[in-house]
């Protein structure tokens, strides 16, 4: 019996590695109280999954002006004994089942055996009709044991008395290209590496930039998904966002130090100082020579 118990333990961790892999952190793995290694590799790869999902989910990503993108809706509808009548269409590979499954059974057959008693207080009251609406956190079982800790809103709809059962997660987007064509897919990894690029291109301190094609296949990935995701991610294209940066390195340069324009333009990965002055104009509204420079300092180092 205790074999068997552990085996199901093994099985719950390999599952939970494989949601994970697909990148899915919404899952974790029951907890078993057990005072073994099994149970230490289970509140790590709880805690782990919980690290991560915090970190990529906030605020959508990294692009807080479309985070509501991002958001799924899963919801249940129930009838007056509380049996599952309805459901979104994301609910059968939430919880690892075939719709036939989900359908006639009483919520309370899906909830883990912590959220049963919270549930059915909950039941009782609509019920009675002393409850119209609430909010409360439920704990869901998938098909593979593993556990969907979720915070749900409960409605009961006049005058049919049925009930709706909803929580939300974060979830990948699909949305056409900026061009208006063929729909793009951003995943998990299509936003991770283009947030790699981004934070490459802040970090950029090098004499030439690379080009679209150099940096595709620096971070192995086609042209025309950097070039897109990298725009509709950002609402910028990556040469302007590099632009952008290092003309406000120069600014910085200019009013901290005493480095010559022309020394300035080629620390920032201008060829000329003309066309340094002419982008800065553009950006600025002024010429470089425009600002004031401060007083000379045996600490002012050319070539930084």
């Amino acid at each position: 019996m205790h074999q068997e118990i552990n085996q199901q333990r093994v099985k719950n961790i390999n599952e939970m590695l494989l949601e994970m892999a697909a990148g899915n952190f919404f899952y974790q793995i029951p907890r078993t109280g057990n005072d073994d290694e099994l149970e230490v590799l289970t509140v790590l790869i709880n805690w782990l999954a919980q690290e991560i999902k915090e970190g990529v989910f906030h605020l959508g990503y990294i692009n807080p002006h479309a985070a509501y993108r991002y958001v799924v809706q899963s919801t249940f509808l129930l009838d007056l004994d509380f049996v599952i009548k309805d459901f979104s269409d994301d609910i059968p590979s939430l919880l690892g089942t075939e719709p036939s499954k989900i359908l006639g059974k009483k919520l309370d057959e899906i909830l883990a055996t912590e959220s049963v008693p919270i549930w059915r207080t909950i039941a009782d009251k609509l019920q009675q009709g002393a409850l119209h609406y609430t909010t409360l956190p439920l704990i869901f079982l998938t098909s593979d044991k593993l556990i969907i800790d979720t915070f749900c809103s409960v409605s009961k709809l006049f005058p049919s008395g049925l009930v709706i059962v909803s929580s939300f997660k974060a979830s990948p987007v699909e949305q056409k290209n900026i061009i208006g064509q063929e729909k793009e897919t951003y995943n998990e990894l299509d936003v991770q590496l283009i947030q790699t690029v981004y934070d490459y291109v802040l970090e950029y301190n090098g004499a030439s930039f690379p080009t679209l094609q150099e940096l595709a296949r620096i971070f192995g990935t086609n042209e025309n998904k950097l070039k897109v995701g990298f725009r509709y991610l950002f609402k910028t294209s990556i040469y302007q966002l590099y632009n952008n940066q290092r003309l406000e390195r120069s600014l910085h340069l200019i009013q901290h130090t005493k480095i010559p324009l022309k020394n300035i333009a080629l620390l920032i990965g201008f060829s000329t100082h003309s066309s340094f002055s002419r982008a800065f104009k553009i950006k600025y509204g002024y010429p470089p020579t425009h600002f004031e420079r401060k007083s000379s300092s045996k600490s002012d180092n050319p070539m930084l």
